[in-house]
């Protein structure tokens, strides 16, 4: 692992909240579907758009003998995230800025009460000159830290970790 990505600290929250099922968009190489799936001792469905790096991550995640615990979805988060079914122990959202909004609907559908939701690059504007695409992250933003049936917080480094209530705060 990488002490200085944001893996250690998946591998962690998968292990405080018992996850046993655990869903990600925006897998990228895999590193992060294997922290998670390291951390939890669960199954982890890892959503990626882009087919090339979809196949890497696959090779990596056999490579490193996870393959019985890690999926990759082919696809876009659009696309896989209305045909699957919750509950989550917890997500992870690493996809398409673009997506955030969209993807954030189905991630309130799909985490069960108590779970975690992790969301990475809601300040990449802050790194990224004339980035396209920042209304939806702060649209996302704005939402997780506005929604009543969530408890969030923003961790150092950028990730953002929010609780979802058991019962909706009166």
């Amino acid at each position: 692992m990488y002490p200085t990505s944001s893996g250690p600290l998946l591998s962690v929250l998968a292990a405080a909240v018992a996850a046993e099922r655990i869903l990600e968009v925006g897998s990228g190489l895999g590193h992060s579907a294997l922290c998670l799936a390291h951390g939890s001792g669960g199954v982890v469905e890892t959503i990626e758009r882009d087919t090339e790096h979809a196949l890497l991550a696959d090779e990596s995640i056999a490579r490193e003998g996870y393959g019985e615990r890690i999926a990759v979805l082919g696809g876009r988060g659009a696309d896989v995230l209305h045909a699957l079914p919750g509950p989550y122990d917890l997500i992870f959202s690493d996809g398409d800025p673009a997506e955030m909004p969209l993807d954030l609907d189905h991630f309130l559908r799909l985490l069960r009460p108590g779970g975690l939701l992790v969301s990475a690059n809601l300040f990449l504007a802050q790194f990224v000159q004339n980035l396209s695409r920042i209304e939806q992250m702060a649209e996302y933003r704005r939402r997780i830290l506005d929604d009543d049936g969530l408890l969030t917080a923003i961790a150092p480094g950028g990730l953002a970790l929010s609780f979802r209530g058991r019962k909706p705060v009166s």
